[in-house]
This record gives structure tokens, C-alpha cells and sequence, in this order.
């Protein structure tokens, strides 16, 4: 290592302690500034971007020490190769000196339109150590040019929509640099810390995008600085140099600088895919910048996500406005061919704009070949792109289960063709025609899945990342990974609990609408909720339609015993249901009253409501069946027969619940105020309107303890009973011991009469 290129590290160790940026993006939480974590949703998303920095998930980074950056790593990797002294001197903000020192850096006049490096996509992470991976961001690819004063921004096909971005146009302005060209993605970050393409469509189209916090120039390279062009720089070095030069960004802005990791590529693309992010990005660190597509830039997708040309769409039926669907193609052997229709995916607001763009520009007949007729199909001339998650291909080059993901502006029609997937290369980047050793100073040492030669918790080996375990079917990466640090207990134990309890669990879980508690890291690392399709989902986990207020969204139930289990695969720690089933959505089935106690409330106490609440329920002519929930609290459950809506059910629970308090107002409350809720048990009916859940019976909490909410009889109400014993080793041995509580439940049928409903006073 020079002496300048050591200052140079050292500067970049000064400036990169103070403000770091990050990119784990859709890691569904961010950090605050003294360190602390905060769940995604206890935050309001005004403004989340601009008090918060996204930061990536413990299991996709390297280790490092409090305060350490990645220059640190690099200087400490460098001095111990080369026995110089680690040179702490600072150094001045990024200049012509600075640039020169970048090895490989070459003078040369500022470039004029540079060709983007694209990315391969290939069917797994590439073998071996010394890759960097980054996180694949969902938004606008964008070459950003700065030159005496004036700053460019340009989509990959060379359209310049600077003034669509002004934000991010005046914060590169302010960059310490002469001149300089980078090369990154714009993306609308939501609040649960995830890229959503939709939104920053959205945001573009309303207006939003100039608000501050909204959206964000994610830079991942450095092309040219100050009369040096870094193409031929290895992309470490690149990396180097455009952390420093970021480091003087606007800490409160609209620039990122994206990180990277170096560790297994299995278990990178494993992490992501569990946390919903589209997939990774794998990048030779001692490649220069080239180019086009070739094996330096690798994709790795979570799930199937590709752009097709729009060549008509359907009319709506019932309540939706604008178009049922759309009916796309894609150019096959350079010519267009009809590859389906996609009907979900779109808000309201979508479905208006774009049904207005379609209006004029339809033509009498299908562009493509292979159209099939259909009734109330329109066509239209084959101008606009869209970008369309789906789960693959037919037989005969159908898309199945496809989404919309929103418009693809910088794209043409000519250029979407089928993406196909390559397989890796074979060669570590070291092996590589011109390449440098293997691992380049900057990547961090490589991490496995397990630890050689290790016990996995509760007895079982450690497994190598080659090694394939299956529950029920479903393939189970990491099955050693600890959910439940307290108990040991592994992703393997929590899959065989589930397939255990199965039948007992899908009685009543099948074919229910979902919201997950996702914790991809473990209990007492940050979670999320989701109710909603992501990338990479197993097809055991079935898909479904809804209509909401904004347009249709894509909701998740399972049906078996393989999509049960896909959900621990996916890191679900808590399944939460719908009280109707997917064929009568709109009707629910099953009332819940959850008893909620207060902190300081004994267990006999909330038993003791649930007693009243089943007498009441009892007067007015209905069957009722109890359930611990994993906590403190117990769920009474009615089976009711699916004949009325939310509305109405909701109402009559709120009624029910009201005649509980005024039994005994003492002791019950159907408050939320928590002030109002001291010594009582609060009666919470709010699980009985739309879209709103109860946790499922047999299904783990995310609490310390896993304990399990577990179907009781009520005579075991009268009796001594701690809801904490009801855990994965205690309730299949529970199970095979005793009668089912709920055998008789779904044999049930009883439904809210008119009588009732005067009893209560509705």
C-alpha cells in the first residue's frame, strides 16, 4: 500500500465515523440515533426516513466492533498483509489529490454517456468466498453527473429526469466534488424499512416525491471524481472512495451510500428472502467497472419479477372502477407474444390513471400473437411497460399467480424479453481471468451458516450449508438457527412442532386469511407483520385477492401441512386469522371476545371473566369454547354460521361486550384507554371487524417463554392453571393424552338471531 493510499484509508476512517448510511433496506425496522431499535409500525411513517437511517438486519453484516466502519476493516486487513503502520493522520475532503491516489484511477476528460454495468441473473449465489453482496433495491436505476455546479440524473436508456428528482438533484449539488458521476438506485423507502416500487410511483405521480424523507438516491459506485476515471479502480476501491465522498453528504438528505457484506452467499440470499427484500446483488470485489451485462454483477432473485409490455386489458366488474385487468406480452424470438393477464396488484388510484393512459391508445386488434379471445378484452398498442411479480411459468408460457408491481417508465417495449436464469460461475473471483486474489482487502471474512464442529441447540448436530433438511415436504434453510434463545429452541424444533400439531391446527387455520408476526433473526429480535404477498413465498402458501378501500391486495392462507410449515421457513413466529374463511369472505364464522387482564390482575380473575362471558353468551342461545393466547389473557370463541357481515357482527359483539361490563362494571372494561383498564379485565371485541385477527389455536407467540395459545375445556378453568406450561414440548404430548377441548366446535350451528339482537338491545 502507498503512503497516499494509506492517508487516503485513514480519511475515510474520519469522515465515515461520523454519519453512516446504510442500506439492509426492508429489514421492516430501523435504528434511532443512540442505537436503540424500533418496531416498524409503532412509528409514524411522516418523516420515518428523515428521523431514522435504514440499517441492515444483524444476520446480513459482518461483525464489527461499536463506532468500527468498513474502511477500518479494510486498513486493519491492508496493514496486517503489509506491515505498515496503520496511518491515522486526517486527511482533506475528497479532492484531484485524493482521486490520484485511488489505485488504478486513470486522468481523463469527463466521460460523456456511459453504458450502465448490468446485472446477470443466475439461479443461486455464486460458489466460494470473496463475493460482496449487496441488497437488490426496487426503484429507478439512475447515473447521476456532476460538472461545475450542475448535477444530471439519468435513467440506464439515457432520459434525463432530473427535474422528477429535485431532492436528490440539490443534494448532489452539495457534494464536496468537482466533478463526479454515480451510479445508484432511487427507491421510496415505506416505514416498515422496505423499498416498495409502487409508492415511489406514487410519490412521482402525486407530487410526494419532492416532500422530504420520501425518497432516496441509494449510490452503490463511484464512476469518475475530480479529472480521474475509477472504471478501471477495482470496485472495492470504488466503494472506498464513494463512502468518503458520501460521508460529507447531508446527514438529514436524500443520499445513501449501500453497503455491503462478504460473507457465504447461501446464507445472504437465505436472510433476505426471509425478510421479503426482491433479492441480492453479488459482486466480484476486484472487478473493474464494465460495461453491459456480464459475470462481475450478479442477481439473485427471492422470487419470479420481470417487466412485460401491456398489449390490452378487461373491463371491471362489480365495485371495481377502471380495468379488471391487464393483458400482457413479452418478445419471444423478437417477436411479441401473449404471456397473460394480471389482475391484482393495483390500488384504486392505479386502476383510474392507467385505465385513462390505455383509453388512448387502443388499437382493434392484439399486437401479439397468441392472444386468446376473450370477452370484454380491449387492445391497445404495445407503448407502455409494466413490471409483474409472478411464481412462474406455465407449460405453455403463461404467467401464474401474477401481481402487479407498477410501471416501468424507463424501460421499452423492445427491450422485455424472458429473463433467464444462468447458472453461477464456478471460479472464486480470485480464479477469474485477471482477477486478484480471492478476497480483496475491504471484504470482510467469510461467515458459514454453522459453526464446524458445534452442537446445535437441544442436542442436535451442526449442519453444513450443503446439508438438505426437509419437514413435510418443505426444505428448511438454517434448520439450526435458534428462534427462541431462552428455550434453545431451533427453526428444525419449531417445523416439527407444527407438523406435529397439524391436523389439530389446520381445523381451524385452513383456508383463513393470515397476518404473520415475521422474526427472521429469532424472539426478542425486531419483528414485523405481514398479511400481504412478498418475494420468494413457497407455493404451498396460497394466494388470494381482496378488495380494499385502495384497490386489490394479495393476501396469504394455507391449506396443508406443507404451507403451515413454509411459515416457520419464513421465519413466522405468531399466525394470526381472519374470523371467516377464504370462500365467504365477507361473512365471518367465528366471534372472538378477548379478555385481556390487567398487569396486576391474578390468573383467577381472567378465568373468572371468561366463566361470565360464557353464562351471557349462554342466555342468549350461544355455544361457546375458551383458549389460553400465550400470554395472560383467554379468548372466548363462538362459532357462529356465516349469514351476516362485519358490520353487523361487530356490532353485535360490541353490544355483548357492553352487557358484560355493565354486569359488573368493576371488574370490566371495554375501554382502551389503558388508565381505565387498571384492576380490570379489558373486553376487547375489535377482533371481530374486517381485516382484523385472533392468534390461532396451536400457534406459538413471539414472547419469551414460546408459549402456545391451546384450546381448553372449561371445566380446566376451574382448576389451578398456568398458561406458560403450554409450549411445543408440552401440547403434542397434550394432544395424544386427552380428548381434543374443541372436537365438537365445528360441528356447531348456531347462528346471531333477530332475538338476540333485541337482547342486546340492537
Amino acid at each position: 500500500m502507498s503512503s497516499s493510499a494509506g492517508r487516503a484509508t485513514a480519511w475515510e476512517r474520519e469522515t465515515t465515523g461520523r454519519r453512516r448510511c446504510h442500506c439492509g433496506i426492508g429489514i421492516a425496522f430501523s435504528t434511532k440515533r443512540d442505537g436503540g431499535t424500533m418496531m416498524a409500525g409503532q412509528r409514524q411513517a411522516q418523516g420515518a426516513a428523515r428521523r431514522t437511517r435504514a440499517v441492515r438486519p444483524a444476520t446480513l453484516t459482518a461483525r464489527r466492533k461499536r463506532g468500527e466502519t468498513a474502511a477500518d476493516l479494510d486498513s486493519q486487513r491492508s496493514s496486517a498483509a503489509t506491515g505498515e503502520a496503520d496511518s491515522t493522520a486526517a486527511i482533506p475532503r475528497p479532492t484531484l489529490t485524493y482521486a490520484d491516489a485511488l489505485e488504478g484511477a486513470r486522468k481523463g476528460p469527463f466521460p460523456g454517456e456511459i453504458e450502465p454495468q448490468l446485472a446477470t441473473l443466475v439461479t443461486g449465489p455464486p460458489p466460494g468466498e470473496g463475493w460482496l453482496y449487496e441488497v437488490k433495491l426496487d426503484g429507478y436505476r439512475m447515473l447521476a453527473k456532476l460538472r461545475g455546479g450542475r448535477v444530471t440524473l439519468q435513467t440506464r436508456r439515457g432520459q434525463d429526469w432530473t427535474e422528477r428528482f429535485a431532492a436528490v438533484r440539490d443534494d448532489l449539488a452539495r457534494l464536496p466534488a468537482r466533478e463526479a458521476v454515480l451510479d445508484g438506485e432511487i427507491v421510496v423507502v415505506r416505514p416498515d424499512g422496505v423499498t416498495d416500487f409502487q409508492a415511489l410511483q406514487n410519490a412521482l405521480s402525486d407530487g410526494n416525491g419532492r416532500r422530504e424523507g420520501r425518497l432516496m438516491y441509494f449510490v452503490f459506485d463511484l464512476l469518475y471524481l475530480d479529472g480521474r476515471d475509477l472504471r478501471g479502480c477495482t470496485q472495492v476501491t470504488r466503494k472506498r472512495a464513494l463512502e468518503a465522498l458520501l460521508a460529507e453528504a447531508p446527514e438529514e438528505g436524500h443520499l445513501r451510500y449501500t453497503e455491503h457484506v462478504a460473507e457465504d452467499g447461501s446464507a445472504v440470499v437465505q436472510h433476505a428472502c426471509e425478510l421479503g427484500i426482491e433479492g441480492v446483488i453479488a459482486k466480484r470485489p476486484e472487478a473493474p467497472y464494465r460495461s453491459g451485462r456480464g459475470d462481475s454483477w450478479l442477481k439473485v432473485k427471492c422470487g419470479r419479477r420481470q417487466e412485460f409490455v401491456i398489449v390490452g386489458f378487461t373491463e371491471p366488474s362489480g365495485a371495481r372502477k377502471g380495468l379488471g385487468a391487464i393483458l400482457v406480452g413479452v418478445n419471444r424470438s423478437g417477436k411479441l407474444a401473449y404471456a397473460g393477464k394480471v389482475g391484482t396488484g393495483f390500488t384504486g388510484k392505479t386502476l383510474t390513471t392507467l385505465r385513462s393512459r390505455l383509453d388512448a391508445i387502443v388499437r382493434a386488434t392484439p399486437a401479439c400473437s397468441g392472444a386468446p379471445r376473450m370477452r370484454g378484452a380491449r387492445w391497445v398498442e404495445p407503448r407502455l411497460v409494466a413490471e409483474v411479480r409472478f411464481s412462474e411459468w406455465t407449460r405453455d408460457g403463461r404467467l401464474r399467480h401474477p401481481s402487479f408491481e407498477g410501471l416501468r417508465e424507463d424501460r421499452t417495449p423492445e427491450s422485455v424479453t424472458v429473463e433467464r436464469e444462468q447458472p453461477p460461475p464456478q471460479s472464486p473471483p480470485g480464479e477469474a481471468a485477471g482477477a486478484a486474489p480471492s478476497r480483496a482487502a475491504g471484504a470482510p471474512p467469510r461467515r458459514t451458516a454453522s459453526t464446524a464442529g458445534g452442537k446445535s441447540p437441544r442436542g442436535g448436530r451442526s449442519r453444513g450449508a450443503a446439508e438438505r433438511v426437509e419437514v413435510a415436504g418443505v426444505p428448511l434453510t438454517n434448520p439450526d438457527k435458534v428462534l427462541y434463545p431462552a428455550q434453545g429452541i431451533t427453526k428444525l424444533a419449531l417445523a416439527r412442532y407444527y407438523e406435529q400439531i397439524a391436523e389439530h391446527m389446520l381445523t381451524h387455520a385452513e383456508k383463513r386469511l393470515l397476518t404473520l408476526v415475521r422474526c427472521p433473526a429469532g424472539q426478542g429480535k425486531p419483528c414485523f407483520f405481514q398479511r400481504h404477498e412478498a418475494e420468494g413465498l413457497s407455493q404451498a402458501i396460497q394466494r388470494m385477492a381482496v378488495e380494499e378501500d385502495d384497490g386489490e391486495r394479495t393476501y396469504l392462507y394455507i391449506e396443508t401441512t406443507e404451507g403451515l410449515v413454509s411459515l416457520v421457513q419464513m421465519g413466522a413466529l405468531e399466525v394470526h386469522l381472519w374470523g371467516s374463511r377464504v370462500d365467504r369472505i365477507e361473512q365471518p364464522d367465528r366471534m372472538v371476545f378477548d379478555l385481556d387482564p390487567a398487569p396486576d390482575l391474578p390468573w383467577e380473575r381472567v378465568a373468572d371473566a371468561a366463566r361470565t362471558a360464557r353464562r351471557l353468551l349462554s342466555s342468549l342461545g350461544l355455544r361457546s369454547f375458551v383458549k389460553t393466547t400465550g400470554g395472560k389473557g383467554l379468548h372466548v370463541v363462538v362459532p357462529i354460521a356465516p349469514r351476516r357481515g362485519w358490520d353487523e357482527v361487530k356490532a353485535f359483539t360490541k353490544a355483548v361486550a357492553d352487557a358484560l361490563v355493565r354486569s359488573d362494571p368493576a371488574r370490566y372494561t371495554a375501554t382502551m384507554s389503558k388508565a381505565k383498564r387498571a384492576g380490570k379485565v379489558f373486553v376487547d371485541y375489535l377482533r371481530n371487524g374486517r381485516g382484523a385477527t385472533a392468534v390461532a389455536p396451536y400457534s406459538t407467540r413471539a414472547r419469551p417463554g414460546a408459549a402456545v395459545a391451546t384450546p381448553l375445556s372449561w371445566d380446566e378453568l376451574d382448576a389451578p392453571l398456568d398458561p406458560a406450561s403450554f409450549t411445543i414440548d408440552t401440547v403434542p404430548q397434550r394432544l395424544a393424552a386427552i380428548r381434543d377441548p374443541w372436537a365438537e366446535l365445528t360441528s356447531v350451528r348456531q347462528s346471531i338471531t333477530s332475538a338476540m339482537l333485541k337482547q342486546v338491545e340492537l
